[in-house]
């Protein structure tokens, strides 16, 4: 009586607490009998922790787990005095117990299970990080196309009473969108105004003859000539008039 278990199957019980049909599982797990595999059940493991009994008058609601629900006719057929269910780790440590090639396939499918859901931890962390980035990066583009995006023509800026806005020309509400699109202005914010230093005219004196004393002695004569040419013209056109 030779079935078979997938990694499909090893899938959906990884890290999950349901219970598994022992007259599904010591098939599948490579005994020879049951009668084998319920000595080696007895033997190594522990009612109510590694395994679950069923007597004839319980239903299987009452059962600490859900059932692993396998479509298969033999664990169906008949009802015997007892209905053993296995927990995940049970059957696992049965497979392996069992030295069988099933019991061996098993160990590495589970074992194939726990590799992924390693690198899942792994992988999760940064997929976290690209959805926030893709999140904030929508974000920006969204805000990005409303700024783009003309205004109707009836609306009117956060903090402005209609009866006000109603008397500015138009050019001033354009203005006051403007500055509440691209600045966030409102009523009564405050405008900070960036006060330059007063100039220093000591300084300013300072760097004045620096400059005067930079300047060669030839280009002073010229400069001075060129002065008292132009007093000459202009003395002279005054005594002309």
């Amino acid at each position: 009586m030779n079935k078979e278990f997938t990694l499909e199957q090893a899938r959906q019980l990884h890290d999950s607490n349901r219970i598994i049909d022992f007259d599904w599982a010591w098939p599948v797990l490579g005994y020879s009998t049951k009668g084998n595999a319920k000595r080696m059940l007895i033997g190594y493991f522990e009612q109510d922790f590694d395994y679950f009994v069923q007597s004839p008058e319980e239903s299987p609601e009452s059962l600490p787990h859900k059932l692993f629900i396998i479509n298969d006719k033999n664990s169906k057929s008949g009802r015997p005095a007892e209905k053993i269910y296995l927990a995940v780790e049970c059957f696992k440590e049965m497979g392996m117990l069992a030295k069988s090639e099933q019991g061996r396939q098993i160990r590495k499918y589970f074992l194939s299970c726990e590799a992924i859901a390693k690198q899942s931890v792994k992988v999760i962390p940064r997929l976290q990080q690209q959805i926030q980035e893709l999140q904030q990066n929508f974000e920006l583009m969204q805000s990005q196309i409303q700024t783009l995006l003309p205004l109707p023509a009836d609306f009117i800026p956060p903090g402005w009473d209609t009866e006000v806005w109603a008397t500015l020309p138009p050019q001033d509400k354009r203005h006051f969108k403007y500055l509440y699109r691209h600045r966030g202005f409102r009523p009564g914010c405050e405008i900070k105004v960036k006060v330059l230093p007063a100039p220093n005219r000591e300084l300013e004196r300072a760097e004045i003859e620096r400059l005067i004393n930079d300047v060669p002695e030839e280009e002073k004569q010229l400069i001075q000539t060129a002065k008292r040419v132009s007093l000459q013209r202009f003395w002279a056109i005054g005594g002309e008039s």
